[in-house]
């Protein structure tokens, strides 16, 4: 039985359209091998996730205001450097700046604590110099 084709779909397309706004070009080929993998995961994350989630259903919170609540949740598990790291540069990208960045994560040890923040600040120190050097 073959899969369906979801990159054809309205929503795919809106999930992709939206991931290409927040995230550097270059993490598209992260959805494509996702796809590769199952692409009704990726229908999950891209149209499911992105598109109606984010796009659709929270129409009230800013991009902005979405991403510091996903890099908290994120910093608080500290079990997905990969995504730390992504969602550091999405901060960059809807306009947060490095300090206010450091600002989240010094508010942040009040409630998760020390160790986690200072795992986190590794990750999104290397978010930085990706971020600058696709920046440059």
């Amino acid at each position: 039985m073959s899969q369906p084709d979801y990159k054809n779909t309205e929503g795919y397309k809106k999930g992709i359209a939206y991931f290409m706004s927040k995230y550097d070009p270059k993490h598209i080929e992260i959805l494509d091998k996702l796809y590769e993998f199952s692409p009704a995961l990726a229908d999950v994350v891209v149209s499911f996730g992105l598109n109606d989630i984010w796009k659709n259903k929270t129409p009230l919170l800013t991009d902005k205001e979405k991403e510091i609540a996903v890099f908290a949740t994120l910093i608080t598990s500290c079990t997905v450097p990969k995504e730390i790291k992504a969602h550091t540069i999405c901060l960059l990208n809807v306009g947060m700046t490095k300090d206010q960045i450091k600002e989240l994560l010094v508010l942040m040890t009040l409630y998760i604590g020390v160790p986690n923040v200072i795992t986190a600040s590794t990750l999104v120190a290397e978010a930085f110099v990706e971020y600058d050097a696709l920046h440059k």
